[in-house]
This record gives structure tokens, sequence and C-alpha cells, in this order.
């Protein structure tokens, strides 16, 4: 029945659903630069310059006040960071309108935003009110269909990667002119605005890669966003349409468009889906709340249906025979997360829980396996925080996997049906200049238990284990362009090991 509902709810949304995304450079930032010609920086509605973390009190200003380009006018006559200025003051001086510490008599000052309790707190009537909104506007942004036309932002990024793979510790030197080419055209934005509350906002992964089943990680998206409605708490916004499902770590990180990836895939199996969301705040904490549509075919290997060593998966080719399915379990995402000050710095706490059908991780590859459904609980707990230059982010996972009757191929008996689960992950970032930055990951899953003290409940000892240990080197040679160089070994414990380079162009236009 609920996913009856949910189908019925985005009706609207499904001749224009596409087939494939990424995870997407900020498509609001576009929305500022074509507003204001300033390249400011993410740290314009964040707390920091490359964004990801909370956002700063313009960016909730923006946020709950319809994120669209007449959101900007509607917020410009307000002194968010209350420094005595108004926003529009700020912007015309280029200081940041949500950092009390940059100001119009101070825009020397350094970006980054004060890291005391004071300057962190937030008044509620600040917050979820809309009585500051300008209601004498009346222009084009304004009208039903006219403004969105007159609203229209279009923009994109070029993602070329050069995949060569291997065994051992170094890829084999047979694959360098084997390897697999991917290029994307990473957020491929349409955005525009209906009205004064209503964003609606199109990306669209075009990909030389092939892709598999119509829930997995590169899928395109199309949703609407519906801010300050009656129905709607305040300070609320619902998301509509198919959109990137995160969890955990996942919910800040740049994983879909860096090669070094998190355990997002191993937890709930895929990552953009159709379905609706709710986002908003209560003080200091920001929550999600999710309904996707869940895995709805499976994909089976026969005799003659897919030539011999090619890979199957939603990662992989697609081959085999794609059968559709009735999901009886659409997937339930919750997630909260705040920023603490802690010692003087700030640390980002976040907690996720995962509920419902989708497919089960294959440790044997390191991918999903798409020819069945395991019934998934996860529960996640995340935090990032800054030392010295370091950036860390850091992440636990557990949870239990039950395999369904309905589509396994041969019944197991009931008490090999279900297993417990876990994982931890780990990532710092270190900035060398300017322009270049240094990034290691390490995550495990289900630990070896000889070698690791862990806080799985009923996890079996034998079960099988998935470590990726990685590097990448980033060169930001001009704003909205980077070159970045992956080196990456999975299982480097075992002596199955393999090892991956991937070197990445991401051009932004």
């Amino acid at each position: 029945m609920r996913k009856v509902i949910l189908l019925c709810i985005m009706i609207l949304f499904s001749s224009i659903i596409a087939d494939q995304s990424v995870y997407a450079l900020p498509a609001f930032y576009k929305m500022f630069k074509a507003k204001y010609k300033w390249r400011s920086g993410c740290n314009v509605c964040h707390f920091s310059k490359k964004g990801g973390d909370a956002q700063n009190p313009y960016g909730r200003a923006f946020l709950h006040n319809g994120m669209n380009l007449s959101t900007f006018t509607r917020i410009e006559k307000t002194d968010s960071d209350k420094d005595g200025f108004t926003n529009i003051a700020e912007l015309i001086a280029r200081s940041y309108p949500g950092d009390a510490a940059s100001t119009p008599e101070n825009v020397d000052t350094s970006i980054e935003q004060s890291e005391s309790e004071e300057e962190l707190i937030l008044e509620d009537d600040d917050v979820f009110s809309f009585d500051d909104v300008d209601a004498s506007e009346d222009s084009s942004d304004s009208e039903f269909l006219g403004g969105a036309f007159s609203n229209l932002i279009f923009g994109g990024a070029l993602d070329i990667r050069r995949i060569t793979r291997g065994q051992d510790l170094i890829p084999d030197r047979d694959n360098w002119d084997s390897g697999t080419t991917l290029i994307h055209v990473a957020e491929l934005v349409v955005t525009t605005s209906v009205g004064d509350h209503v964003s609606i906002l199109g990306e669209q992964l075009l990909t030389t890669s092939p892709l598999g089943t119509q829930v997995a990680d590169d899928h395109g998206f199309v949703y609407a966003i519906l801010t300050g409605l009656p129905v709607l708490p305040k300070g609320t916004s619902l998301k509509l349409g198919r959109f990137r499902h995160g969890f955990g770590i996942d919910t800040r990180s740049d994983a879909a468009a860096n090669p070094l990836y998190n355990l997002v895939r191993k937890n709930i199996g895929f990552i953009s889906d159709r379905g609706l969301q709710l986002n908003g705040f209560v003080g200091p904490i920001s929550y999600v709340l999710s309904l996707a549509d869940g895995p709805d075919s499976l994909r089976t290997v026969t005799d003659g249906t897919v030539t011999s060593g090619i890979r199957i998966g939603p990662h992989g080719s697609g081959g085999g025979v794609l059968r559709p399915i009735r999901n009886n379990s659409p997937p339930v995402f919750v997630h909260l997360n705040g920023t603490l000050p802690i010692f003087g710095k700030r640390f980002w706490f976040g907690t996720s829980y995962f509920d419902g059908n989708s497919y089960p991780f294959n440790a044997i590859n390191g991918d999903v396996n798409p020819s069945t459904l395991v019934y998934k609980r996860r529960l996640g707990l995340a935090t990032s925080f800054k030392v010295w230059k370091f950036d860390l982010a850091t992440e636990w996972v557990t949870g239990r996997d039950t395999e369904l009757l309905t589509y396994l191929s041969v019944p197991n008996p009931s008490e090999d049906r279900h297993a417990s689960v876990e994982g931890f992950y780990f990532h710092v970032e270190l900035p060398l200049n300017e322009s270049l930055d240094i990034r290691l990951k390490y995550d495990v899953w289900n630990p070896d238990r000889d070698l690791f003290s862990t806080f799985s409940i009923d996890r079996e000892p034998e079960e099988l284990t998935w470590t990726t240990l990685g590097g990448a080197l980033t060169w930001h040679f001009s704003e909205g362009a980077l070159v970045r160089v992956v080196y990456q070994v999975n299982n480097v414990e075992k002596s199955t090991r393999s090892a991956a380079i991937v070197p990445q162009l991401l051009v932004e236009f």
C-alpha cells in the first residue's frame, strides 16, 4: 500500500525521471553566482569554504525561504548574521552575510567563521520565521509560470575517469590498454522556480559506462523542492521526485564525485531512487526523513544470457535477465545531525537509520548482488572534525540482514537466513596549499574479530570481510576544475587483494 501511495504522489514526475545520476556539485551556488555575479565560495552559505558542512545563518535563511532565485531578493534586507549590516549591504561589499566576523568594514577578515559557541547559537525565530520576507516584491519571479522560464539556470560538470584494475598491489600492466574509461556529465543542472516557494531541480548523468538496474548509485534525478507551505511544519522543506538518498557520513561526503567511496553502498545497496523527503531544523539539530521506492527488479544469469567474464550488477554491465518484482517493503531513511562546539572547535555528529528491502552486499567482489533482496536494518553513528590542518571523518555502522524466501532461488533454512553486519570508515584530508590536497581513507566491513575489538551483536566470526585502503592527490588548478589521481587496494590483508588506479578530470561548466 505504501508503495502504491508513493507512486501516485510521484506520478507528476514519472515522465521526466532520468535513468542515471551522480552526486551533484552545488546547484544552489550556481543560482547565487547568476544572481550576484560573485564567485564567493561555498562558505557564503556554509561554515566551510568547501561546503558540505552545516549551513551558516545566511544559508539557513535561504533554505527556509524558498531555495530559488527569488529567495535571495526576499532575504536581502535582513541581517542574517546579526553583525549590523543587511545581507545585501554585505554582498555589495563582497563580505559574507553568514559570517559575523566578515563585514563591509572588514572585508579582509579571514573567511573562516569564528568557532566560539556564542556565534554558533541561532535563535529559533531567526531560523524558522517567514516574517522578514519582503512581501511587497512583485516581480516576474513570483509569477506562476512566467518566472519559471526567467529563473532558468543551466550548468554542469564533465567528469572523465580511467579505471585500471589488477591483482595484488599494482594493477596488471596488461590492463593499461584495456582499462575502463568513464565519461560522465555530472550535474547537468536545469533548475527553476515556480512561484515563491517551489523549486524544480533536474540533474542528469550522461555516461559511456555500462550501468545496470534503475536503482543504483549512478542515476539521473529530477525533483521538486517545496518550502513555506502551510501543510508543512515550520522551517521544513519537502523534496519530491527522484533524488540522492544518503546514509551516515555519506550525507556530507563528496564520495559520488570522488572515487574514494564510503560505506553507503554496503549499507543500503543503492543511492538514488524515487521518493519523498522532509528536511528541516529543530534548534541546532537538522533532520531528514525519507521514503524511497526501492529495488523493483532483479537480474539473474542463465545459460546464454551473458558473455563469460562480464561483471553482473547494478554497477556492472547489466547483463543477464531482468525480472520486474514488487517490493513490499520500501526503504525508510531517518537522519539527524548537528554541529557542537567542543574545546573551541566544531564537531559534526550524525546518526542514521535505514529499514527496508534492498540488494545485499557481495563480499566477493565488493559490489552488490542484484539477483536477490534482503530485509535490512542499519544504525550508523558518524562524526567529522578538524585537528590542526587535518579534516577527519569516521563512521561506525551495525545492522542485521534477513534473506527473503520470496527472492531466493534455493530456499535456505530459517536459521541460516539471518546475519549481523558491521562496518567502520575512516577518512582524513590534508590541504597542502590552496590548490593541492591529499586524502586517505580506510574502511572495513565485518572486521575479523581475531584482529578487531568490535561492538557488533551476534555476528558470526566467519562472516566474509571486505576492506579498502585508498589515497588521492587532488589539484584544483582553477575554480570549478580539478585533476585527481586515486590509488586504492581492496582486501589488502588477503592473498586475493586487488588494486586500482583512477586518474580523474572534473571540469565545471
